[in-house]
């Protein structure tokens, strides 16, 4: 059976339905952990916030299915896992578009029973192994991206290049265990990164002086992979 890799082109724009996450390169809330990821520490925190608001307000929904995991990257937010009905489904979208902050809803949960516990540990496993792959390629230059793995299938979220968007796709298609992979990272130009690379430089050094004083509509087209 053929591998597949799912491309997708977000627009944060516009608001649309769509394993715990793996985050490679630190997002502590504060200090040094913050300054060397991608987002602001402001969105950092949101992000956080999101998640555990989510988690919250989707238990108290009581869904027959308790498997399922919430993954927030600057407020664009990933469902995985599996739930009861269809109807069910679109609930739990509705609930997590309410949250304040969150800016797109992928909801790629299962309409089907839910996961064995060997499935789980061997999703568990797999993004261990796809974050050790990605950690191990010197062409990934990234300093933060979150990986969702459910069912094998392994979900992508992060802001990167272009380049960088498809050494990430296709090295983690590669990491055995890994079904389809699903690519939800914003791109972005070398110029915007550059940017990026300034305020947190600029936000690690602030930082940094204040404690001495203190002491983007979804498009899916679906690849074959070797």
């Amino acid at each position: 059976m053929k591998k597949s890799l799912v491309i997708l082109a977000a627009s944060a724009s516009v608001l649309l339905t769509a394993c715990a996450p793996v985050l490679i390169g630190s997002a502590a809330v504060g200090g040094t952990a913050v300054a060397v990821d991608r987002r602001t520490v402001g969105d950092v925190t949101n992000d956080g916030l999101i998640e555990t608001k989510a988690t919250v307000l989707l238990a108290q929904a009581n869904f027959p299915s308790k498997h399922i995991t919430v993954t927030s990257y600057e407020g664009r937010v990933l469902l995985t896992g599996e739930i009861g009905t269809e109807e069910d489904k679109q609930k739990a979208t509705e609930i997590v578009k309410s949250i304040n902050g969150v800016t797109m809803v992928y909801n790629e949960l299962g309409v089907m029973p839910e996961a064995s516990l060997t499935t789980k540990m061997n999703d568990s496993l797999t993004a261990g192994k796809v974050r050790a792959a990605l950690l191990d390629n010197k062409d990934v230059t990234l300093t933060s991206l979150k990986v969702a793995v459910d069912r094998g299938i392994v979900y992508l979220m992060g802001t990167v290049t272009q380049k960088e968007s498809d050494i990430i796709a296709a090295v983690s298609a590669k990491v055995k265990g890994v079904n389809k992979v699903v690519n939800l990272m914003t791109i972005i130009s070398e110029e915007e990164l550059e940017k990026r690379k300034l305020m947190s430089e600029s936000t690690s050094n602030n930082h940094q002086n204040s404690s001495a004083n203190i002491r983007e509509t979804v498009e899916a087209e679906t690849i074959p992979v070797n």
